[in-house]
């Protein structure tokens, strides 16, 4: 699988997490390779998210506090 699959898919469930929690409005940070899976970062104005893609295409939403409390 390339970047550009990773990334659609990765996109694709996050929209599906955000359905179920709102998110607001994702632009794609970055895509890194690991191994044999893609780390997709996405950036909303509440918050960072993190979409592991493997291999099979399975994914995993992973969601990071923008504005931890100090």
């Amino acid at each position: 699988m390339g970047q550009r699959e990773a990334e659609l898919r990765a996109g694709r469930s996050l929209k599906s997490f955000c359905q179920q929690t709102p998110c607001g409005t994702p632009r794609l940070l970055k895509a890194q390779k690991i191994k044999d899976r893609w780390l997709v970062d996405f950036e909303t104005p509440g918050g960072l998210y993190t979409v592991a893609v493997n291999r099979s295409g399975d994914t995993d939403v992973s969601v990071w506090d923008k504005n931890p409390a100090r």
